[in-house]
């Protein structure tokens, strides 16, 4: 099925629709950085992506335009789930990073996208270089790409490095080495405690994944108690 102009129009015209004034107030408050034009809910833009790349995903990304929030919502959400190979997904994400400037558009794309056992190694070596970009969101898309899908036995111990190697003043790269620390924690304990105790990370990233791994329910309260000492002052 060909995806046209027309078949993009009403797209947007469904966003108008879907238009929340409300919920769009609440986003602005919460995703500094997004153009948001309608206040549409994930859910629904979900929803229409899937329709999309069930039906012609490509037709899709070569008429989309990244003019507000709602429509790099729906991009990244289709690059995630759509059907094609490895090689082809990963050109669609490359010219697709650099118009990513906030975390929600980030993060789905990331925590939507799960690559095939037959992918990974491709995948792996093709965000590695995003961690050490100068760009915010090209740095998070790295790191919340990692915590998302590689947070396993054979990139644990790489993944750590990379994490303590992470150099950028950026609130929301350091907001997403705390939430990879905290998850590294809680599936590769004494690995993550090391990194930990080091006491290497800067002291915001430190004390923010020691937050993270606190609130988990998924870490003993001995864990937690011991944490505290490792806090930065």
């Amino acid at each position: 099925m060909s995806f046209t102009k027309a078949d993009y129009k009403k797209i947007l015209d469904e966003f108008e629709l879907l238009a929340d004034a409300d919920y769009m107030r609440f986003q602005e408050r919460i995703i500094p950085g997004a153009d948001l034009r309608y206040g549409v809910r994930m859910p629904e833009i979900k929803r229409i992506g899937k329709q999309i790349a069930k039906n012609d995903a490509e037709g899709f990304l070569s008429l989309v335009e990244q003019g507000s929030f709602e429509e790099s919502a729906l991009t990244a959400y289709v690059l995630a789930i759509m059907k094609t190979d490895v090689e082809r997904r990963l050109q669609y994400i490359k010219d697709f990073i650099p118009h990513i400037n906030n975390w929600s558009v980030c993060d789905t794309l990331c925590m939507s996208y799960k690559p095939k056992k037959a992918d990974r190694d491709a995948v792996w070596a093709f965000m590695l270089p995003y961690f050490t970009s100068d760009a915010e969101f090209s740095i998070r898309f790295a790191l919340v790409l990692f915590l998302a899908s590689f947070i396993d036995e054979e990139h644990i111990s790489i993944g750590l490095s990379l994490l303590e190697e992470v150099n950028h003043e950026a609130y929301y790269v350091k907001m997403a080495v705390a939430w990879a620390v905290s998850i590294c924690f809680i599936k590769f304990r004494n690995e993550t405690l090391a990194l930990i105790q080091k006491q290497a990370l800067d002291k915001f990233t430190q004390n923010k994944a020691i937050q993270k791994i606190r609130e988990s329910y998924r870490v003993s309260q001995e864990d937690k108690d011991m944490l505290l000492k490792y806090k930065l002052n």
